[in-house]
């Protein structure tokens, strides 16, 4: 047995194996058996480089059958990612990190959207503004309408990369945060903010859309740390 072989290493030999195209998607991957030769392993081994290879998204989980190729999807492995990260982002630092991560992708997203939005791409950000003013006082409501409305930016330049990014980390930390006091008098504030960024996009002002973005984005951002000192004042007063 080759004790210089690991799980992590096979699992990467056999990720090699499917990108190179000498397993396709649909392919049964090799049996335990014929992996442990291979790779001078035993059993366990193998297993937990399928484990491996099973969260790279590169083999189906079929309880009791051998393990099939597949082909991820985008989205699937940016989800992936997006959970492995989940620990760096908990906590002040990591959302201010995220935070300034957006500010910069969706800015430079709007600046292309300006020039680049269909009319069909407006459209949907108009419906996701009236979606909003339907939901004013519903947070939830309010918070998904909010989401079509910031992913519309990402789709805007056609590439499936800034949406997966978007599914993957901005809307998650979107819907993660927690809600605000006086929420219905804020989200009237923030859907109106979204009017004046479409209301530029169409008057095509560039620099007015971003400004209003960057106020819009560091503002939301802001009032979740102002709010949360807010509590964390309160709370050390009543402490004895």
């Amino acid at each position: 047995m080759n004790a210089e072989v690991n799980a992590s290493e096979i699992a990467r030999t056999l990720a090699s194996d499917v990108h190179r195209g000498a397993l396709r998607p649909g392919d049964m991957f090799p049996s335990e058996r014929e992996l442990c030769e291979r790779f001078g392993v035993g059993r366990n081994v193998v297993r937990e480089a399928m484990t491996i290879v099973q969260s790279m998204q590169l083999a189906d989980h079929a309880k009791g059958k051998r393990p099939r190729v597949v082909s991820p999807t985008l989205g699937q492995v940016m989800n992936g990612v997006a959970e492995a990260a989940r620990f760096f982002f908990t906590g002040s630092e990591g959302m201010a990190h995220m935070e300034q991560a957006r500010l910069f992708l969706e800015t430079s997203m709007l600046r292309y959207a300006v020039v680049h939005a269909t009319n069909a791409q407006i459209a949907k950000m108009v419906a996701a503004i009236e979606e909003c003013d339907a939901n004013i006082a519903d947070h939830e409501g309010f918070r998904e309408s909010d989401v079509r409305f910031h992913r519309v930016l990402a789709e805007v330049p056609g590439n499936p990369i800034f949406v997966a990014l978007h599914e993957a980390f901005v809307e998650r930390m979107m819907k993660a945060r927690p809600v605000l006091d006086a929420f219905e008098a804020r989200n009237r504030i923030s859907n109106d903010e979204h009017k004046d960024i479409v209301t530029a996009i169409l008057d095509k002002k560039a620099d007015q859309a971003v400004e209003t973005l960057n106020r819009h984005l560091t503002r939301n951002y802001g009032s979740n740390f102002r709010q949360t000192l807010d509590r964390q004042t309160v709370a050390d007063g009543d402490t004895p």
